[in-house]
C-alpha cells in the first residue's frame, strides 16, 4: 500500500509539472515560431495558447503580432531625417513609419535568420528610402499640407517592395510626415516671404471688402428707395381705406340712431296705450267692486254684517245714566231699544 501511494504521488507531481515544463504560452498579441533539433523550423505561425516546447529539443520564438512604430524624431534613438530637397534647401523631417509582420510569415523571419535583427534592418532600409524619397520635395510642396500628404502616401508602395525581404508590410497611410524644419536662415526668409504673401492677401481682402461695401451701400440705397416708395403707396391705400371705413361707420351710426328713435317712439306710444288700458281696467274693476259691495250690503245679510261692523266700532264714551230716571228702562233696559239703535240705520 505504501509503494502504491508513493508511485501515485510521483505521478501526480509529474502530471502537474510536465505541462508547465514542456509548454510555452503564446500571448494574444504574439506570433509563436517553433524550432526543433531534428525537424527544423515549423512552417507555420502559432497563435495564442499553450504550445509544446520540450526542453533541449524545442526552441520557441515569439514575435509581435500587432503594428509597430518606427519614429524618426529629434533627440531620440532614431534621429530626425536631414536631407537636401530639389530646391537645394537643407531640411529636417520628423516622420513615423507604421509596419507589421505579414500574416502567416512570422516563421520566415526566423527561417531567414532575422529573428534578432529584423527591426534594425527595417530601420536601416526605411531611413535610406525616406532620405531619397523625401528629397523630391519642392519648396512649394513643403509649404502645402496636401502635397506633403501625397508625397507620404506615394512612399508606401515602394517602401513595401524594399521591406518584403524581411516579411513586413506598411499599411495604407502608414508613412506620416509629422514636422518639417528648415535651417534658421532660410526659416527667417521663408517666414518673411510668407508674411509678405499674407500681407498681400490681406490687402486684397481689404480691397474686396471695400468693393463689397460699396456694392452693399448701393444695393442698400436702392432697397431704401423701394421701401420708401412702397411705404408711401401703402400709406395712401391705408388712408383711402380709413376714409371709406369712416364713411361706412357714419352711415351705420345714422341708421342705428334713426332705428333707435323710431323704435323708442313706438315703444313709448305702446307703453302709454298699455298704461291707459291698465288704468281703465283698474277703474272699471274698482267701480265694479263698489257696486257689488253696495249690492251685497243692501241685502239682509249685508245689513246684519254692517250692524256687526258698527257694533265693533261703537264706543259709548264716558256716559252717566241715572237708573232712577223713568225713561232709562224704556231707552236702555230692553232688547228692542238696542235693536232699534243699531239696526235702524240699515233700514
Amino acid at each position: 500500500m505504501g509503494t502504491f501511494l508513493k508511485y501515485l504521488s510521483l505521478l501526480i507531481v509529474i502530471a502537474w509539472f510536465l505541462p508547465s515544463a514542456c509548454t510555452t504560452y503564446v500571448e494574444p498579441d504574439e506570433i509563436g515560431v517553433r524550432r526543433s533539433i531534428l525537424g527544423g523550423i515549423l512552417p507555420e505561425d502559432l497563435s495564442q495558447g499553450h504550445r509544446v516546447d520540450i526542453p533541449l529539443y524545442h526552441t520557441m520564438y515569439r514575435l509581435p503580432q500587432g503594428y509597430l512604430y518606427l519614429e524618426f524624431l529629434q533627440n531620440t534613438e532614431h534621429p530626425a531625417l536631414e536631407l537636401r530637397t530639389r530646391g537645394d534647401n537643407v531640411i529636417t523631417v520628423e516622420a513615423t513609419v507604421m509596419y507589421r509582420i505579414v500574416p502567416g510569415s512570422g516563421y520566415k523571419i526566423i527561417e531567414g535568420g532575422f529573428g534578432s535583427s529584423y527591426r534594425e534592418k527595417i530601420y536601416s532600409v526605411s531611413r535610406g528610402f525616406l532620405l531619397e524619397h523625401l528629397g523630391n520635395l519642392t519648396n512649394e510642396a513643403i509649404q502645402k499640407p496636401d502635397e506633403r500628404e501625397k508625397i507620404a502616401a506615394s512612399a508606401v508602395e515602394p517602401l513595401n517592395k524594399k521591406l518584403a525581404q524581411y516579411h513586413v508590410q506598411v499599411p495604407k497611410s502608414g508613412v506620416v510626415i509629422r514636422r518639417i524644419r528648415f535651417q534658421s536662415s532660410y526659416e527667417e526668409r521663408l517666414q518673411a516671404k510668407q508674411l509678405y504673401a499674407v500681407q498681400g492677401r490681406l490687402d486684397q481682402a481689404k480691397e474686396s471688402e471695400s468693393a463689397a461695401k460699396q456694392s452693399t451701400d448701393t444695393v442698400q440705397k436702392g432697397i431704401d428707395k423701394d421701401v420708401r416708395i412702397k411705404s408711401e403707396e401703402w400709406q395712401q391705400k391705408i388712408e383711402k381705406l380709413q376714409a371709406e371705413v369712416t364713411i361706412k361707420i357714419a352711415d351705420i351710426d345714422a341708421e342705428v340712431l334713426q332705428y333707435d328713435k323710431k323704435t323708442r317712439a313706438s315703444a313709448d306710444a305702446d307703453c302709454a296705450r298699455k298704461r291707459a288700458e291698465g288704468n281703465l281696467a283698474e277703474d272699471k274693476a274698482e267701480a265694479l267692486g263698489e257696486r257689488l259691495k253696495a249690492e251685497a250690503l243692501s241685502t239682509p245679510a249685508g245689513r246684519t254684517y254692517s250692524a256687526i261692523i258698527a257694533t265693533r266700532m261703537f264706543e259709548l264714551g264716558d256716559i252717566r245714566l241715572n237708573s232712577l230716571d223713568p225713561e232709562f228702562l224704556r231707552r236702555f233696559g230692553s232688547m228692542g231699544a238696542w235693536r232699534a239703535m243699531f239696526l235702524s240705520s240699515g233700514r
